[in-house]
């Protein structure tokens, strides 16, 4: 602390004046201390966005995987269309012989969309030879009885269920 009889020249006398009182303005920001503000606003805002896009980018890619393939979109298909067979079987509007009938249009359909083999025409032996329409040439010949007789004692339900098991085995 400085002592008062030192600043003192004459006696009574001050060696500088007191400064006048005045309010000092506080010295300015630089403008650099601005610009790093907006670039630190623009990288949270680019990791923000960052993290967004990658985590949706794995949540599309996990729902990819889950979604059924072409198969299991073929399959869900065709157990449609035989369900439909047995449902309008059961609400009196098919008939057994047309029943089986269709039954055996829709699984030559499920085989040439899954396999792009046109089987519409083959014989049961083609389907049978083939190692992987063998199981829905079986069925195909189970059907003939009654696609083709008058009156049958085979029930189209048991003709659906077996149906709907060879759609679902197929790989």
């Amino acid at each position: 602390m400085p002592r008062p009889e030192l600043l003192r020249g004459a006696p009574g006398r001050l060696l500088a004046e007191p400064a006048p009182p005045e309010i000092i303005d506080p010295p300015q920001y630089s403008i650099a201390w601005v610009i790093l503000a907006v670039l630190c606003i623009l990288v949270i805002t680019a990791l923000i966005v960052g993290t967004l896009k990658i985590t949706r980018a794995v949540e599309k890619r996990i729902a990819y995987r889950r979604r059924p393939g072409d198969v299991e979109a073929l399959k869900a298909e065709f157990l449609r269309a035989v369900n439909d067979v047995a449902d309008r079987h059961e609400d009196g509007a098919l008939e057994v012989r047309e029943g089986h009938h269709e039954l055996t249009g829709v699984m030559r359909r499920f085989v040439r969309r899954t396999t792009g083999h046109d089987v519409s025409s083959q014989d049961l032996a083609t389907l049978l030879a083939d190692p992987r329409t063998r199981a829905v040439g079986e069925l195909i010949g189970d059907l003939y009885e009654p696609d083709f007789a008058m009156s049958t004692d085979r029930d189209l339900r048991e003709s659906v269920r077996r149906a709907r098991e060879v759609i679902r085995s197929w790989s």
